[in-house]
């Protein structure tokens, strides 16, 4: 009776044990399968290299571990990376360190030149140069750069208006209007620089000049400056210090009334005027300057008035009189 009954017993654990082994081996199968499935997904995307260290990283992770952590939600953190949240690694790796090649560039172009980073993009520093670059063997020289030097830039002047290289360069220069405009187009609005400069030799020589820039005020100003070199023009003075006569001009909305002043009586007018004077040499004025008082119609109105004015030796002529100096008629010994 005892072994009938443990018959039975023993083959029912024999076929739980047989069962539990072929569950085992179903799930062991599954496993490799979904492992087999999930590392092919992963060779589309990363290379060889990477595919084995994020297998040693899985295998090094419990599945408990991996679990809790799932289950804490979005907001949670593992302790295998490291603590400091903003440390970047992959920056103190070699690699790292090594210039980026490209597939249109020269033989001996890399690394470039650090850039610096500043806020005005149209100072000197800015522009990369690769002067000193190795070049390669079949490699030409580079061809002259687009920026001039000063230099340059009065050399052309001086070739263009016959007037000596450093009298051009020892120019006195004054910006008159700096101002950062907007071009309206039908892209939208493209910002643009504005400036307009006095330049002259503090002895009867001016010239107003215009410069536009995209790349900044400075620019602009350059450009200005030598407008206004280019544009120098001689004007009339009495004595070297004042004007011929005196005159009521009207340009555009301005009006302008100037007249000559005696000796010492300084500069007595509008600011934009002072800086023309300066430029000119005139020492002695007073004036003002009615309605509209845009700088860049007073400036432009102004030196109009200076070239326009007649010589004593012309007023003469046109009215039949001949020129006394006063001085050596009544004060002569």
């Amino acid at each position: 009776m005892f072994r009938s009954t443990l018959a039975p017993m023993s083959a029912l654990k024999r076929s739980l044990a047989t069962s539990s082994r072929l569950l085992n081996e179903e799930l062991t199968k599954a496993s490799s399968k979904k492992i087999d499935n999930h590392l092919n997904f992963l060779k589309k995307y990363y290379s060889p290299e990477l595919l084995e260290s994020i297998k040693i990283t899985e295998s090094l992770v419990e599945p408990k571990e991996y679990l809790n952590l799932k289950s804490r939600g979005v907001k949670s953190r593992s302790s295998v990376p490291p603590k400091e949240v903003h440390r970047d690694y992959s920056k103190t790796d070699p690699e790292w360190q090594e210039p980026i090649l490209y597939p249109n560039q020269g033989l001996g172009r890399v690394p470039y030149p650090p850039i610096p980073q500043v806020y005005s993009p149209d100072r000197d520093d800015l522009r990369i140069r690769f002067t000193d670059a190795p070049r390669g063997p079949h490699d030409s020289a580079q061809s002259a750069t687009a920026i001039k030097t000063p230099r340059e830039i009065s050399r052309g002047i001086s070739e263009l208006t016959g007037l000596n290289e450093r009298y051009i360069r020892n120019l006195y220069v004054r910006p008159l209007v700096m101002k950062r405009v907007s071009l309206k187009t039908a892209k939208g609005n493209i910002p643009n620089f504005f400036v307009m400069s006095i330049a002259g030799d503090r002895n009867g020589m001016i010239g107003l000049g215009i410069g536009k820039s995209r790349d900044g005020i400075r620019t602009a100003a350059t450009k200005a400056h030598w407008a206004a070199a280019k544009n120098l023009k001689a004007i009339k003075r009495y004595d070297n210090r004042t004007i011929l006569q005196a005159f009521n001009k009207k340009f555009h909305a301005c009006r302008l009334k100037f007249s000559p002043a005696p000796i010492g009586f300084g500069l007595r007018c509008n600011r934009i005027v002072f800086e023309i004077c300066q430029a000119a040499g005139i020492k002695d004025l007073r004036g003002k300057i009615h309605k509209s008082r845009n700088p860049m119609i007073v400036a432009q109105g102004f030196v109009e008035a200076l070239q326009e004015q007649r010589s004593i030796e012309e007023l003469a002529l046109n009215r039949g009189k001949k020129i006394v100096e006063l001085r050596k008629v009544y004060y002569s010994q």
